[in-house]
């Protein structure tokens, strides 16, 4: 879930970040001031969330391989 997380924010970053360039003249300057720190939030989140689920899911495939050997040599002996 936190993969998925982080990857809905790093393309509302991207969208954000888009439409700031796609503005047309009069508005630029408002969009801009608005769209950008907030797009620059969004990757920033996206960032740790993707970052986050990385680390819990590595730290959970590598959990199980360790516990699995030592609960099986517990039940051959």
């Amino acid at each position: 879930m936190k993969l998925l997380t982080g990857a809905f924010f790093l393309l509302i970053a991207e969208l954000a970040f888009a439409h700031t360039h796609l503005t047309p003249f009069p508005h630029h300057e408002y969009v801009s001031q608005t769209l950008l720190p907030a797009s620059a939030l969004a990757a920033v989140l996206g960032g740790l969330f993707l970052l986050w689920g990385v680390v819990a899911e590595l730290k959970s495939s590598f959990g199980d391989k360790r516990q699995f050997p030592s609960e099986n040599a517990k039940h051959r002996e």
